[in-house]
């Protein structure tokens, strides 16, 4: 075992006590963990709560705790997070590497999990009347970086996280006014409201999630086939695992708002 390995599973089994107590705001269910195969793959789930997050923390404490500590994903971040000082040593500490394909076929290829949000922040600041939608932005780096690890994706679908806030507008006309996307690749400047302190402005505000029921569903893995270099086969992968995924989004949804299939 990697010493970086052995250091990612101390920091959760620390943490786990401390998620375990937060748990109880949101009251969550995890299910379909054992669908998760032995060896490298890519989990790749949809972004939700802005920069919180709280379903990303409370699936992968579950998922380390599941394996009793002895598999613990490689978290993708966006970049921006590691210039910030006492995040970047908490991220590191977790695992986490900042996003690139690079890094994620590296641990891949080193035979570990990778957990991957393709939407990133435009997906987790998407505004609250999409909150139930899948949208990666047509980011499709995911389905390449498998194909050339050869690894199948998982695909790791969660709802109620996005109901801590509310995001009037994902604000991506005021990021690129301001070159956000040119200085630190940032495509939005949210504007919503959460507690507590009311009005939440830009990707980095920090807002306090209102309590939400959260479920979260692990799917069957998918084994990819065909050529990374086949923009077409790319795509088809693409819209193959979206739409299995926004299907088991909108039937979540429904079960956490009572709302009949």
């Amino acid at each position: 075992m990697s010493e970086t390995l052995r250091k990612n599973r101390k920091l959760y089994r620390r943490v786990t006590p401390i998620i375990k107590h937060l748990e109880r705001y949101f009251h969550p269910q995890v299910d379909g963990l054992d669908r998760i195969p032995d060896g490298p793959a890519l989990l790749v789930g949809n972004h939700n709560g802005g920069v919180m997050a709280p379903d990303m923390f409370i699936f992968l404490r579950h998922f380390a705790e599941h394996t009793n500590f002895q598999d613990v994903p490689v978290p993708l971040a966006h970049d921006a997070l590691f210039r910030v000082p006492g995040v970047k040593q908490f991220l590191e500490s977790a695992g986490a590497q900042p996003a690139s394909r690079e890094h994620a076929i590296d641990a891949l290829c080193a035979g570990r999990k990778v957990l991957v949000y393709p939407g990133g922040d435009w997906e987790t600041h998407r505004p609250s009347s999409e909150r139930d939608k899948i949208d990666f932005g047509g980011r499709n780096g995911f389905i390449k970086i498998a194909l050339r690890a050869n690894v199948p994706i998982v695909p790791v679908v969660s709802a109620g996280a996005h109901d801590g806030w509310f995001v009037i507008t994902r604000g991506d006309q005021i990021a690129h006014k301001l070159k956000l996307d040119k200085l630190f690749r940032i495509k939005v400047f949210p504007i919503a409201l959460g507690a507590p302190f009311g009005l939440v402005l830009g990707p980095a505000s920090i807002h306090v999630p209102l309590p939400s029921d959260i479920r979260i569903q692990v799917l069957e893995p998918v084994c990819l086939d065909g050529s990374v270099d086949d923009a077409y086969n790319v795509e088809e992968h693409y819209r193959h695992i979206t739409d299995a995924m926004q299907g088991v989004l909108t039937r979540l949804a429904r079960e956490l708002r009572g709302k009949p299939n």
